[in-house]
């Protein structure tokens, strides 16, 4: 699915970052597969979140690799969470949304409950994983 297309299915991706943010988080962003932002938190300006839509893509590529090596997983193994934890500073959480090639990513603070983030960000990722799924692909207009 391109950039465009999920840009075009989401307009407002306010209804899917909102909740995130009212729980605490600093950071929240929707991106596609390849790494291109789809939405952003008001906490992130543009070059921002361009730059961390990056590297949340490498990361995930980086952790699909390790995954195939390390644990022998097939290559199309879906990955569930991505979770970056460093102590003093904080938290990075990623999730895909379920066969629609986006992903949701968070950072937060070490005051931040990682287990309220891990369930806000799976419902939200589950939530629009299937509003992906369910737009029609193609535009159908009457039969003729």
């Amino acid at each position: 699915m391109s950039q465009s297309t999920l840009s075009q299915q989401i307009p407002d991706p306010s209804w899917v970052l909102d909740p995130i943010i009212e729980i605490g988080v600093r950071h929240a962003l929707i991106l596609s597969a390849d790494g291109i932002v789809v939405g952003a938190s008001g906490s992130l300006g543009r070059d921002e979140s361009e730059g961390m839509a990056a590297m949340v893509s490498a990361l995930h590529g980086a952790a699909r690799a390790a995954a195939v090596v390390s644990l022998e997983a097939p290559e199309e193994t879906p990955i569930s969470t991505i979770t970056v934890q460093l102590d003093a500073c904080g938290t990075l959480m990623v999730m895909p949304t379920g066969g629609a090639n986006a992903f949701i990513a968070a950072s937060f603070s070490t005051d931040v409950p990682m287990n309220i983030v891990a369930h806000t960000l799976a419902r939200q990722a589950k939530n629009l994983g299937e509003a992906l799924m369910s737009i029609p692909t193609r535009s159908s207009g009457p039969a003729s």
